[in-house]
């Protein structure tokens, strides 16, 4: 699914290197010259509540005894026709059946559950290259909590669990599409890298992490939503 959505978005970004650059709406439409005056003359005001945008991704799948699902709403204000920032926020679960398999001391095998949970803060910025093209960046905090299993530290034999929590930064730049849908709203198909992952001595408890001795390309993370207002 992943190398699907990564060569999705490969077709999407050249199809987005033929159009025009110039300023537009999310709907695609040319911005014409009394809509530009319009929108200065109410910056000069100062903030503008029609500047700002909404929107983030939600999905989920499962298989072969896995699940997960995951929802990311995002807001942020469109600064200028080309520029928009703001901050987001994020939830996900997974969980994978009998993942942790431990044998006790009478040779009999256990199998447990992995449930884990994520949040995640992010603060972000994207500027459109080309009217449906735009590059993004983001600054990004995660916070995991499991339940792991091991025999019990009191030396009985028993099997317990416990709570594993871990947190790590990212740092994401990405390249993505953009297609309208409505007056004001889009659908988007971005790939992302966290830089930090480059680096030997990443953060492994990470949404982003990957294996190195792959290629590359599972560093790329794929995301599709999509947004009002941008």
């Amino acid at each position: 699914m992943k190398k699907l959505l990564f060569i999705l978005f490969i077709c999407f970004a050249v199809t987005g290197w033929a159009q025009q650059t110039e300023t537009y709406t999310s709907s695609g439409k040319p911005v014409g010259k009394f809509h530009k005056q319009a929108t200065k003359k109410k910056s000069d005001n100062g903030f503008d509540l029609s500047r700002m945008i909404y929107g983030g991704n939600i999905g989920g799948g499962g298989g072969n005894g896995a699940f997960s699902f995951n929802i990311a709403p995002v807001i942020g204000y469109r600064i200028t026709d080309k520029f928009a920032a703001g901050v987001g926020f994020g939830y996900q679960y997974a969980q994978v059946k009998d993942y942790f398999k431990i044998t006790d001391l009478n040779g009999m095998t256990n199998y447990f559950d992995f449930k884990a949970g994520m949040l995640s803060t992010s603060v972000w910025a994207r500027y459109l290259i080309l009217p449906k093209l735009f590059v993004h960046a983001a600054y990004e905090h995660n916070f995991t909590s499991f339940q792991n299993y091991r025999f019990a530290r009191n030396g009985s034999g028993a099997i317990e669990g416990y709570k594993e929590k871990y947190n790590s930064p990212s740092a994401l730049v990405g390249i993505g599409y953009r297609a309208p849908v409505g007056n004001n709203v889009s659908m988007y198909v971005m790939g992302m890298v966290d830089v930090l992952q480059l680096f030997p001595n990443a953060p492994q408890y990470s949404p982003y992490y990957y294996d190195k001795s792959g290629s590359i390309l599972n560093a790329i993370y794929p995301s599709i939503g999509f947004t009002i207002g941008f």
